[in-house]
Protein backbone atom coordinates (compact mmCIF):
# COMPACT_ATOMS: atom_id res chain seq x y z
CA UNK A 1 0.00 0.00 0.00
CA UNK A 2 1.51 3.27 -0.88
CA UNK A 3 -0.68 4.87 1.61
CA UNK A 4 -3.88 6.11 3.22
CA UNK A 5 -5.77 8.62 1.95
CA UNK A 6 -8.68 10.51 3.24
CA UNK A 7 -11.77 12.27 0.61
CA UNK A 8 -13.33 14.90 2.13
CA UNK A 9 -16.42 16.07 -0.42
CA UNK A 10 -19.64 16.28 -0.31
CA UNK A 11 -20.38 14.88 -3.84
CA UNK A 12 -20.32 11.32 -3.80
CA UNK A 13 -19.90 11.29 -7.57
CA UNK A 14 -16.62 13.34 -7.11
CA UNK A 15 -15.48 10.91 -4.06
CA UNK A 16 -16.31 7.94 -6.60
CA UNK A 17 -13.74 9.33 -9.07
CA UNK A 18 -11.33 9.99 -6.90
CA UNK A 19 -11.58 6.79 -5.66
CA UNK A 20 -11.30 5.33 -9.38
CA UNK A 21 -7.96 7.25 -9.80
CA UNK A 22 -6.41 6.53 -6.85
CA UNK A 23 -7.02 2.91 -5.69
CA UNK A 24 -5.60 1.48 -9.45
CA UNK A 25 -2.36 2.98 -8.06
CA UNK A 26 -2.11 0.98 -5.23
CA UNK A 27 -3.02 3.69 -2.34
CA UNK A 28 -5.99 2.64 0.02
CA UNK A 29 -9.04 5.35 0.40
CA UNK A 30 -11.49 6.66 3.08
CA UNK A 31 -14.03 9.29 2.57
CA UNK A 32 -15.96 11.53 4.64
CA UNK A 33 -18.87 13.56 3.06
CA UNK A 34 -18.93 16.46 5.61
CA UNK A 35 -16.82 17.81 8.01
CA UNK A 36 -18.46 15.75 10.82
CA UNK A 37 -17.35 12.87 9.33
CA UNK A 38 -13.93 13.98 8.97
CA UNK A 39 -13.60 14.85 12.02
CA UNK A 40 -14.84 10.99 13.48
CA UNK A 41 -12.64 9.27 10.89
CA UNK A 42 -9.42 11.11 11.99
CA UNK A 43 -9.74 10.92 15.92
CA UNK A 44 -9.91 6.81 15.23
CA UNK A 45 -7.55 6.27 12.24
CA UNK A 46 -4.42 7.54 11.14
CA UNK A 47 -3.98 8.61 7.24
CA UNK A 48 -1.41 10.13 5.51
CA UNK A 49 -3.40 12.44 3.23
CA UNK A 50 -6.39 14.12 3.09
CA UNK A 51 -7.60 15.52 0.13
CA UNK A 52 -10.40 18.87 0.95
CA UNK A 53 -12.95 20.20 -0.83
CA UNK A 54 -13.16 24.28 0.25
CA UNK A 55 -17.11 24.22 -0.42
CA UNK A 56 -18.50 21.73 1.88
CA UNK A 57 -22.10 22.12 3.23
CA UNK A 58 -21.38 22.06 6.87
CA UNK A 59 -18.39 23.47 7.29
CA UNK A 60 -16.20 25.98 5.73
CA UNK A 61 -12.74 23.74 4.34
CA UNK A 62 -10.80 26.54 5.31
CA UNK A 63 -11.84 25.99 8.76
CA UNK A 64 -11.35 22.18 8.38
CA UNK A 65 -7.88 22.66 7.11
CA UNK A 66 -6.52 24.51 10.00
CA UNK A 67 -8.25 21.58 12.27
CA UNK A 68 -6.27 18.82 10.65
CA UNK A 69 -2.88 20.99 10.74
CA UNK A 70 -3.97 21.10 14.42
CA UNK A 71 -4.84 17.29 14.77
CA UNK A 72 -2.87 15.55 12.45
CA UNK A 73 0.55 15.45 10.56
CA UNK A 74 -0.94 13.84 7.48
CA UNK A 75 -0.34 16.07 4.30
CA UNK A 76 -3.48 17.95 3.04
CA UNK A 77 -4.44 18.50 -1.08
CA UNK A 78 -7.67 21.49 -1.04
CA UNK A 79 -9.64 20.54 -3.68
CA UNK A 80 -10.24 24.10 -5.47
CA UNK A 81 -12.72 25.42 -8.19
CA UNK A 82 -11.89 28.01 -10.81
CA UNK A 83 -11.77 31.44 -9.60
CA UNK A 84 -11.21 30.64 -5.94
CA UNK A 85 -7.77 31.83 -5.85
CA UNK A 86 -8.29 33.82 -2.38
CA UNK A 87 -9.63 30.70 -1.27
CA UNK A 88 -6.38 28.70 -2.21
CA UNK A 89 -3.81 30.94 -0.90
CA UNK A 90 -5.50 31.53 2.30
CA UNK A 91 -5.79 27.52 2.63
CA UNK A 92 -2.15 27.72 2.05
CA UNK A 93 -1.23 30.14 4.89
CA UNK A 94 -3.21 27.93 7.28
CA UNK A 95 -1.48 24.99 6.84
CA UNK A 96 -2.25 23.25 3.47
CA UNK A 97 0.73 21.37 1.27
CA UNK A 98 -0.53 22.29 -2.17
CA UNK A 99 -3.89 21.97 -4.14
CA UNK A 100 -5.09 21.02 -7.25
CA UNK A 101 -8.23 23.05 -9.26
CA UNK A 102 -11.19 21.24 -10.35
CA UNK A 103 -11.78 20.06 -13.28
CA UNK A 104 -7.96 18.00 -13.12
CA UNK A 105 -6.26 15.60 -14.75
CA UNK A 106 -5.01 12.42 -13.75
CA UNK A 107 -1.61 12.81 -14.10
CA UNK A 108 -1.41 16.51 -12.00
CA UNK A 109 -3.45 14.77 -9.23
CA UNK A 110 -1.24 11.70 -9.11
CA UNK A 111 2.20 13.75 -9.25
CA UNK A 112 0.76 16.25 -7.01
CA UNK A 113 -0.17 13.56 -3.97
CA UNK A 114 2.99 12.12 -4.45
CA UNK A 115 5.03 14.72 -4.16
CA UNK A 116 2.61 16.13 -0.71
CA UNK A 117 3.14 12.17 0.64
CA UNK A 118 7.30 12.03 -0.19
CA UNK A 119 7.89 15.40 1.75
CA UNK A 120 5.15 13.96 4.76
CA UNK A 121 6.50 10.60 4.95
CA UNK A 122 10.34 11.64 4.68
CA UNK A 123 9.77 14.02 7.73
CA UNK A 124 7.77 11.08 9.57
CA UNK A 125 10.86 9.17 9.47
CA UNK A 126 13.48 11.03 10.52
CA UNK A 127 14.08 9.17 14.34
CA UNK A 128 15.56 11.28 17.27
CA UNK A 129 18.57 8.80 17.74
CA UNK A 130 20.06 9.66 13.80
CA UNK A 131 21.36 12.83 15.46
CA UNK A 132 18.91 15.30 14.78
CA UNK A 133 19.78 19.06 13.68
CA UNK A 134 19.23 22.06 16.23
CA UNK A 135 19.87 25.35 15.28
CA UNK A 136 19.57 28.52 17.60
CA UNK A 137 19.43 32.26 16.52
CA UNK A 138 18.02 35.17 17.93
CA UNK A 139 16.53 33.39 20.67
CA UNK A 140 14.96 31.11 18.74
CA UNK A 141 15.38 26.97 18.57
CA UNK A 142 14.51 25.48 15.41
CA UNK A 143 14.42 21.35 15.78
CA UNK A 144 14.39 20.39 11.93
CA UNK A 145 13.95 16.89 13.04
CA UNK A 146 10.90 17.02 14.74
CA UNK A 147 9.19 20.06 12.76
CA UNK A 148 9.71 21.73 15.73
CA UNK A 149 10.16 26.34 16.17
CA UNK A 150 10.75 27.32 19.82
CA UNK A 151 10.43 31.12 20.32
CA UNK A 152 12.34 33.34 22.70
CA UNK A 153 9.61 32.62 25.27
CA UNK A 154 10.04 29.62 25.13
CA UNK A 155 6.33 28.71 23.30
CA UNK A 156 6.48 25.66 20.92
CA UNK A 157 5.06 25.99 17.57
CA UNK A 158 5.02 22.37 15.07
CA UNK A 159 6.20 23.38 11.59
CA UNK A 160 4.29 21.84 8.08
CA UNK A 161 6.65 19.62 6.10
CA UNK A 162 7.17 22.09 3.62
CA UNK A 163 7.85 24.83 6.38
CA UNK A 164 10.35 23.46 8.18
CA UNK A 165 12.42 22.16 4.64
CA UNK A 166 12.28 26.04 3.70
CA UNK A 167 13.52 27.59 6.77
CA UNK A 168 16.18 24.74 6.68
CA UNK A 169 17.00 25.28 2.85
CA UNK A 170 17.43 29.14 3.81
CA UNK A 171 19.73 28.19 6.83
CA UNK A 172 21.79 25.74 5.10
CA UNK A 173 22.36 28.78 2.45
CA UNK A 174 22.71 32.03 5.46
CA UNK A 175 23.74 34.61 3.58
CA UNK A 176 23.28 33.77 0.16
CA UNK A 177 20.32 34.82 -1.39
CA UNK A 178 18.26 31.56 -2.78
CA UNK A 179 15.91 31.64 -5.76
CA UNK A 180 11.79 31.51 -5.58
CA UNK A 181 11.71 28.77 -7.80
CA UNK A 182 15.18 26.75 -6.04
CA UNK A 183 13.30 26.86 -2.87
CA UNK A 184 9.96 26.06 -4.58
CA UNK A 185 11.43 22.56 -5.14
CA UNK A 186 13.23 22.26 -2.06
CA UNK A 187 9.88 22.79 -0.05
CA UNK A 188 7.49 21.62 -1.66
CA UNK A 189 9.44 18.93 -3.96
CA UNK A 190 8.32 19.91 -7.57
CA UNK A 191 9.41 22.69 -10.14
CA UNK A 192 7.61 25.75 -10.01
CA UNK A 193 5.07 26.82 -12.66
CA UNK A 194 4.68 29.96 -14.15
CA UNK A 195 3.01 32.48 -12.13
CA UNK A 196 2.89 30.29 -9.33
CA UNK A 197 2.42 32.22 -5.84
CA UNK A 198 2.64 28.90 -3.82
CA UNK A 199 6.16 29.64 -2.48
CA UNK A 200 5.21 33.39 -1.43
CA UNK A 201 2.63 31.96 0.68
CA UNK A 202 4.74 29.67 2.16
CA UNK A 203 7.69 31.99 3.24
CA UNK A 204 4.76 34.60 4.56
CA UNK A 205 3.32 31.49 6.37
CA UNK A 206 6.82 31.30 8.04
CA UNK A 207 7.54 34.65 8.49
CA UNK A 208 4.33 34.83 10.81
CA UNK A 209 5.55 32.42 12.99
CA UNK A 210 8.85 33.65 13.25
CA UNK A 211 6.87 36.70 14.52
CA UNK A 212 7.01 37.45 17.95
CA UNK A 213 6.72 40.40 20.74
CA UNK A 214 11.04 40.09 21.26
CA UNK A 215 12.05 39.76 17.54
CA UNK A 216 10.42 42.00 15.30
CA UNK A 217 13.01 41.72 12.89
CA UNK A 218 12.47 40.61 9.40
CA UNK A 219 14.35 37.17 9.69
CA UNK A 220 13.63 36.09 5.94
CA UNK A 221 14.12 39.07 3.42
CA UNK A 222 12.91 39.44 0.29
CA UNK A 223 15.43 40.43 -2.92
CA UNK A 224 13.13 41.93 -5.37
CA UNK A 225 13.04 39.37 -8.68
CA UNK A 226 15.12 36.74 -7.13
CA UNK A 227 14.15 35.20 -4.16
CA UNK A 228 14.70 35.44 -0.49
CA UNK A 229 17.97 35.28 2.25
CA UNK A 230 18.08 34.52 5.43
CA UNK A 231 19.37 37.43 7.84
CA UNK A 232 19.50 35.77 11.48
CA UNK A 233 22.40 34.81 13.38
CA UNK A 234 23.20 31.00 13.58
CA UNK A 235 24.34 28.86 16.28
CA UNK A 236 25.06 25.35 15.58
CA UNK A 237 24.46 23.04 18.31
Amino acid sequence: MLGRILIVDDDPDMRLVLREHLEPEGFEVIDAGNGAEMRRIIAQEEVDLVILDLQLPDEDGLNLAKVLREKTDAGIVMLTGKGTTVDMVVGLEVGADDYIAKPFKSRELLARIRSVLRRTKQARSVKPSTGRSVVKFQGWRFESAFQRLTDPQGEDTVLTAGESRLLQTLIDNLGETVARDTLHREALGYDMQANSRNIDVLVGRLRRKLDSDDSKENLIKSVRGIGYEFTGTIEQE
